[in-house]
């Protein structure tokens, strides 16, 4: 929307295994190398050790019978039936609450209904935004005739699904943005930070009342819109340079797999870091008895007229800018001088956009726990896609059908899990998280109380490098199962691939004693349908992909045809990903205790409190943060203890969590460790975020002690006092559940 086991040898039939993954934020391109596998057996996957290690959480004695259902799981997904589900779901657009969207919505219910996991379809009626007549004009001095560029993404020879009809699939346009009808001169602002608008005005340029010209990346198009409107601008341009994800990255589609010249991307502009959801119902869920607020009462919803365009089309407006030469970092793909622009040109947008109540669908199955069925483990996707949505979301969504179908197959022999495992395939994801959010707050309190874990998929893959964001205490559990699987390509295992990623950007990396090596993973900020779950209810969560070269992000061109010619051409990573996806949902299903450390998230708190010496005064620190440091290492203290118990208790030896009771007991403290992290109150400024630990940034980057960041930043000391206390009270809490108390 808009992207961190060990060695051993493999044996018996079950043997491949692959897994791929990145948290790909919106406009975000991670690039790895690509190397084409054309095998195209059925992919199993099994243990890597002859006496496999015993999972965090089990007991050698539980892990003897867990381990007979996790090899009967791992040897069911097969590749080529991920491929017939993704062609199946990218058969025609699907935008949400359009009747394509409708068509994959019972399309999923119909499998689930297939694989014995008795599935609902809710509805809630949201505010969606349609476009109904999108024009951009280049106004040439001297001509009568205006030059226009909006026009269709460019039909590819050799891939059909390049020739569409559906109007929507036709247009630029981003959702939510208002109507408008401007003609203005053009500013160009680089990708439109604050900084950028900072190197405008130092170079006399100002943008009030004029369009601004920015290129994607660096940040999600809603900030965009947000600090354009905080500037005066009149309406925003936005386009994708090659740069990013077009020729200067590489071989473009159909010959490779970034963006040709023609494409663009579509996306909603709005403000979800403030509010996700309806836009009608911040904080409450959209059913029909819920009230709504005036469309004008929205604070989520942007001001100012914004439309993307592609880099052909951008360049045409680029290349007759004037004014003083863009700065050296400002300075794109395409083969001339950037230049910031004068009052010379002028563009004409005339944007009719319709925003509607619409109904929209989420696919909701189950499979009901046999000993604590009001415990909830989620497995999390949307289905909806601004067009074909190959990558986005449609390859998660058909290794979420995989795996349903594999679980499917246990339940014929008997399988039932201690837990309920739900399957989450969400709506309108893509306009602003709003099927999971609107779901996640009408069943706030059952997921306060029962909510175990969240694992997202967004996209399965783009490509085959894993990556993770997570919080920190689900990541031993992610490498152990990580462990259990091999990476088709390489045949280590996906824990040896993954340790040796390339990090990109803020990038933490921890290492399980013994284990031989730390693995990257980021930090959750926004952008997927993970923020219901861990910002506002406390659920801990990851999101996870296979990740690659990824050049047509909410194009047309994302489609069935470019995955089979370069994200994933015998579907091996798909597979891969049901199997680590059910892998995972079985063991936090399963477990005896819950295998979370959050000794590690306390270490990783002292890290995000230490930092803040470069943000706070010296005697703030000292009096405020310090005794906030020394209470994350009293919890950390609590926690390595818990930690201790579980890692005995795989060993085979007496814990004190052996026994059923202490069990009970010992999981009630683990899941009110995420929970002890949220206030009641919310973030100052968007109190529908309530985690004092991560919160999103207009960028979907993560923001950590968003509450006490934030007001130090102001330099509001009497609210960053008050943060300090909020937060010291939740590490107290946090301490306190582990102690019993």
């Amino acid at each position: 929307m808009t992207t961190s086991g060990t060695p051993t040898k493999t044996i018996g039939l079950l043997i491949i295994c692959v897994v791929v993954g990145s948290v790909t934020h919106r406009g975000r391109i991670l690039a790895s190398p690509q190397t084409q596998s054309k095998a195209a057996e059925r992919i199993a996957v099994g243990p890597t050790r002859e006496e496999p290690a015993v999972p965090l959480g089990f007991s050698p004695q539980s892990y003897a019978a867990e381990r007979k259902w996790e090899q009967l799981y791992l040897a069911q997904p097969d590749p080529s039936r991920c491929g017939r589900y993704l062609r199946r779901l990218t058969s025609e657009p699907h935008v949400a609450g359009t009747p394509g969207d409708r068509r994959v919505t019972d399309f999923i219910y119909d499998e689930f209904k297939r694989d014995g996991l008795n599935p609902e379809i809710v509805e809630y009626r949201v505010l969606l935004s349609y476009p109904k007549r999108i024009s951009v004009e280049l106004l040439k001095k001297g001509k009568k005739q205006p030059l226009q560029l909006t026009s269709p993404e460019p039909e590819i020879r050799g891939d059909p699904d390049t020739r569409v009809s559906d109007p929507l699939a036709r247009v630029p346009w981003n959702a939510y943005s208002p109507s408008g009808n401007v003609t203005a001169p053009v500013v160009y602002a680089n990708y439109g930070t604050q900084e950028d608008y900072d190197q405008l005005e130092q170079l006399g340029a100002s943008v009030r009342g004029k369009i601004v010209l920015v290129r994607y990346f660096h940040g999600y198009r809603g900030g965009k819109s947000q600090e354009a409107e905080k500037h005066g601008a009149a309406g925003v341009i936005v386009y994708s340079d090659p740069a990013e994800d077009g020729a200067a990255k590489g071989r473009v589609y159909p010959k490779g797999p970034w963006g040709p010249p023609g494409h663009f991307q579509r996306g909603a502009v709005v403000y979800d870091f403030l509010a996700p959801g309806d836009p009608l119902t911040p904080g409450w869920a959209s059913t029909d008895s819920a009230p709504r607020i005036p469309q004008t009462d929205s604070k989520i919803l942007p001001k100012i007229p914004m439309v993307p365009l592609s880099a052909l089309e951008a360049r045409q407006i680029l290349k007759r800018l004037k004014g003083h030469a863009a700065p050296g970092s400002w300075q794109g793909g395409l083969q001339f001088t950037y230049r910031v622009g004068d009052d010379t040109l002028k563009v004409h947008l005339a944007l009719e956009m319709e925003n509607r109540v619409t109904p929209i669908w989420d696919v909701i199955a189950r499979i009901p726990g046999s000993e604590e069925p009001e415990k909830l483990v989620i497995l999390s996707n949307h289905h909806d896609a601004w067009v074909y949505g190959a990558v986005d979301p449609s390859s998660g969504t058909a290794s979420m059908l995989e795996a349903a179908r594999a679980f499917g197959e246990l339940l014929k022999e008997g399988f039932r899990p201690r837990r309920t495992i739900i399957f989450g395939s969400w709506d309108a994801e893509e306009y602003t998280l709003t099927g999971s959010t609107e779901w996640g707050e009408q069943f706030e309190r059952e997921l306060k109380q029962n909510g175990v874990v969240c694992l997202n998929v967004d996209s399965a893959t783009s490509g085959r490098d894993f990556t993770v964001s997570a919080v920190p205490a689900l990541i031993p559990a992610l490498m152990d199962a990580t462990a259990a699987v091999v990476d088709p390509d390489t045949g280590a295992t996906v824990y040896e691939r993954w340790k040796g990623s390339r990090t990109v950007g803020d990038i933490r990396s921890y290492a399980l004693p013994g284990a031989g090596g730390p693995v990257p993973f980021g930090i959750l900020g926004g952008g997927s349908d993970f923020m219901v779950f861990l910002q506002h209810n406390g659920v801990p969560s990851l999101d996870m992909i296979f990740d690659g070269p990824y050049g047509v992000y909410h194009s047309l061109y994302d489609d069935y045809g470019w995955m089979e010619r370069f994200g994933d051409p015998d579907f091996r990573y798909h597979a891969a990903m049901s199997c680590l996806w059910g892998l995972l949902a079985m063991r936090f299903a399963d477990a005896d205790v819950l295998p979370f450390d959050y000794s590690m998230y306390a270490r990783e708190i002292i890290a995000y409190l230490e930092s803040l010496d470069k943000l706070a005064a010296a005697d703030f620190y000292a009096g405020e943060v310090q005794p906030l440091i020394d209470k994350a290492r009293a919890w950390e203290q609590v926690a390595s203890r818990m930690t201790g118990e579980l890692e005995s208790l795989r060993k085979g030896g007496n814990a004190s969590s052996e026994g059923h009771a202490a069990a009970v007991t010992a999981n009630a403290a683990l899941m009110a460790q995420e929970r002890a992290l949220l206030d009641a109150d919310g973030i100052p400024n968007r109190p529908w975020f309530r985690h004092l630990i991560y919160a999103p940034l207009p960028s979907y980057d993560a923001e950590t002690l968003p509450g006490l960041r934030e007001a130090l930043q102001a330099k509001d000391l009497e609210r960053a006092r008050a943060q300090a206390d909020a937060l010291g009270r939740a590490l107290d809490r946090a301490a306190a559940a582990l102690l019993g108390q």
